[in-house]
């Protein structure tokens, strides 16, 4: 009865923890989606994420604003777009509109964060959902950063 008390606990941590019991050589198996999650965002990000941000932030520099695009090394990537006429040599990109992707390994998932205030407005800025990782194709961040950019075609 004790071992029954201690059985449903286990399996719970195990799924917790990702740990899926021990191989043949006696060593611990984890969940092997979970530790490729950072390798996959990152291809992501090079392969479709970042090539949708400099297409679209290309064809707004034709149109006179600027943009740039910036990582964290907890693997978030961002575009920042400054309005035309804006003077940004006085402010961080991070003062300007920002929309970003970032990666939660725990659930396999890209989260859509934007933020799109005004400086000294009330706050519009949060989470915009969030996709499995199989799901996020270019024509999904196109469709994200292209309905950010309409919220902001007035800032």
């Amino acid at each position: 009865m004790a071992d029954d008390l201690n059985l449903k606990p286990g399996r719970t941590l195990d799924l917790f923890t990702g740990k899926h019991g021990t191989g043949a050589a006696g060593k611990l198996q984890s969940n092997a989606a979970a530790v490729d999650f950072p390798g996959d965002f990152a291809k992501l990000k090079l392969q479709i994420i970042r090539p949708v941000f400099e297409s679209i932030g290309n064809q707004m520099k034709g149109r006179g604003h600027a943009f740039n695009i910036s990582e964290e090394p907890g693997g978030k990537i961002s575009i920042h777009i400054v309005p035309p006429g804006a003077n940004q040599s006085i402010h961080p990109y991070d003062w300007f509109p920002t929309f970003s992707l970032y990666g939660a390994p725990f659930t396999r998932r890209i989260g859509v964060h934007g933020r799109n205030t005004r400086p000294n407005s009330s706050a519009s800025s949060g989470e915009r959902g969030d996709y499995p990782l199989a799901n996020v194709s270019k024509d999904v961040v196109e469709k994200e950063l292209m309905k950010f950019i309409g919220e902001i075609a007035n800032w």
